[in-house]
Protein backbone atom coordinates (compact mmCIF):
# COMPACT_ATOMS: atom_id res chain seq x y z
CA UNK A 1 0.00 0.00 0.00
CA UNK A 2 1.27 3.46 -0.94
CA UNK A 3 -0.14 6.60 0.69
CA UNK A 4 0.56 9.95 -0.98
CA UNK A 5 -0.33 13.41 0.31
CA UNK A 6 -0.31 16.32 -2.12
CA UNK A 7 -1.81 19.42 -0.54
CA UNK A 8 -5.47 18.67 0.12
CA UNK A 9 -5.42 15.34 -1.73
CA UNK A 10 -4.68 12.04 0.00
CA UNK A 11 -4.26 9.02 -2.28
CA UNK A 12 -4.15 5.40 -1.14
CA UNK A 13 -3.14 2.76 -3.66
CA UNK A 14 -2.54 -0.94 -3.49
CA UNK A 15 -1.16 -3.30 -6.12
CA UNK A 16 -3.83 -6.01 -5.85
CA UNK A 17 -6.69 -6.94 -8.16
CA UNK A 18 -8.42 -3.55 -7.95
CA UNK A 19 -12.03 -2.76 -7.11
CA UNK A 20 -14.94 -4.62 -8.69
CA UNK A 21 -16.38 -2.72 -11.64
CA UNK A 22 -19.72 -2.14 -9.88
CA UNK A 23 -17.91 -0.33 -7.06
CA UNK A 24 -16.04 1.97 -9.44
CA UNK A 25 -19.28 2.75 -11.32
CA UNK A 26 -21.75 3.08 -8.43
CA UNK A 27 -19.66 3.49 -5.29
CA UNK A 28 -19.49 1.19 -2.29
CA UNK A 29 -22.67 -0.49 -1.06
CA UNK A 30 -23.05 -2.01 2.39
CA UNK A 31 -22.61 -5.77 2.52
CA UNK A 32 -22.55 -6.21 -1.27
CA UNK A 33 -20.41 -9.05 -2.57
CA UNK A 34 -20.01 -10.43 -6.04
CA UNK A 35 -18.22 -13.38 -7.58
CA UNK A 36 -17.52 -15.14 -4.29
CA UNK A 37 -15.75 -12.13 -2.73
CA UNK A 38 -15.94 -11.82 1.05
CA UNK A 39 -17.22 -8.24 0.92
CA UNK A 40 -15.71 -4.82 1.36
CA UNK A 41 -18.66 -2.47 0.97
CA UNK A 42 -19.29 -1.67 4.64
CA UNK A 43 -15.87 -0.17 5.42
CA UNK A 44 -15.75 1.82 2.18
CA UNK A 45 -19.36 2.95 2.73
CA UNK A 46 -18.41 4.25 6.19
CA UNK A 47 -15.35 6.04 4.75
CA UNK A 48 -17.50 7.63 2.03
CA UNK A 49 -20.04 8.82 4.61
CA UNK A 50 -17.33 10.31 6.82
CA UNK A 51 -15.83 12.13 3.84
CA UNK A 52 -19.23 13.64 3.04
CA UNK A 53 -19.68 14.77 6.66
CA UNK A 54 -16.31 16.56 6.39
CA UNK A 55 -17.23 18.18 3.07
CA UNK A 56 -14.60 16.09 1.29
CA UNK A 57 -14.84 13.97 -1.86
CA UNK A 58 -13.80 10.30 -1.89
CA UNK A 59 -13.37 8.64 -5.27
CA UNK A 60 -12.55 5.05 -6.17
CA UNK A 61 -10.81 3.84 -9.33
CA UNK A 62 -8.54 1.11 -10.65
CA UNK A 63 -5.00 1.54 -11.94
CA UNK A 64 -4.31 0.20 -15.44
CA UNK A 65 -2.45 -3.10 -15.54
CA UNK A 66 0.27 -1.42 -17.61
CA UNK A 67 0.90 0.86 -14.63
CA UNK A 68 1.08 -2.00 -12.15
CA UNK A 69 -2.67 -2.45 -11.50
CA UNK A 70 -4.40 -2.15 -8.17
CA UNK A 71 -7.06 -0.10 -6.44
CA UNK A 72 -6.87 3.67 -5.92
CA UNK A 73 -8.82 5.76 -3.41
CA UNK A 74 -8.50 9.54 -3.65
CA UNK A 75 -9.71 11.79 -0.82
CA UNK A 76 -9.94 15.48 -1.69
CA UNK A 77 -10.40 17.72 1.35
CA UNK A 78 -12.16 21.05 1.22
Amino acid sequence: VVVTVDGAVVTVRDHGDGYPEYLVEHGPQRFRTEGGATGHGLGLTIALGQAEVLGARLEFSNVDAGDGGGALARLTLG
